[in-house]
């Protein structure tokens, strides 16, 4: 992947806040894990982005409590560093006593003209399980002055996770068109998700 097109991804989830007209283009739920709901989840938004991480993270932890799910939002034990390592990954989810994660991550970006300046970022690439998973979601890449193109539509990638084994409950895929509805654009990303996972009776 070019490097202008890894510095916009590991700003999309940012962008989604600026989009609208998002919709599931692919879904899949593990047979296992249908109509045996997690009773807490932790719920992580791979993003630079401190207040969109805790916009969404906080979102679903609101949706999930309606549910009578306890959510714990990443933010809450990491504060606002950004990858940390399987280690203190995996305490952190047995100290928060979750039996579920909820990973969300933008993984393509497609892009209108812009311009922006040199920066090292970070980028997703996705691994094996849950740990591979959000382990590779991080990568530093150094970028030069260039001119690339700002997003106009997003796919981004959704998946829960069972807390113990590591295994793969749920994925979901959710195209985000740009638009001028920035206003109700995350909360309807979120309910799309969300309803979803709730429709194929994992949550």
């Amino acid at each position: 992947m070019p490097r202008a097109l890894l510095f916009a991804a590991v700003l999309a989830l940012t962008f989604l806040a600026s989009c609208a007209a998002s919709r599931l283009v692919a879904q899949q739920s593990n047979p296992d894990y249908v109509g045996k709901s997690f009773k807490s989840v932790m719920v992580v938004a791979v993003t630079s982005d401190q207040m969109i991480r805790r916009t969404y993270e906080d979102r679903v932890v609101a949706l999930l409590g309606k549910r009578g799910v306890k959510g714990i939002p990443a933010y809450s034990l990491f504060g606002s560093r950004g990858q940390v390592e399987e280690a203190e990954l995996r305490e952190a989810i047995a100290r928060s006593g979750a039996e579920g994660v909820l990973i969300t991550r933008v993984t393509h970006v497609d892009q209108s003209s812009t311009y922006v300046s040199g920066a090292t970022v970070t980028m997703g690439y996705g691994g094996v399980g849950m740990y591979g998973y959000y382990g590779g979601t991080w990568q530093t890449v150094d970028t030069a002055p260039q001119k690339i193109t700002g997003p106009t539509w997003t796919l981004s990638e959704t998946r829960l996770f069972d807390a113990k084994s590591g295994v793969l409950a749920w994925s979901g895929v959710v195209d985000t068109r740009k638009s001028d509805n920035a206003g109700e654009a995350l909360t309807d990303y979120v309910n799309i998700i969300f309803d979803a996972m709730v429709g194929d009776r994992v949550l």
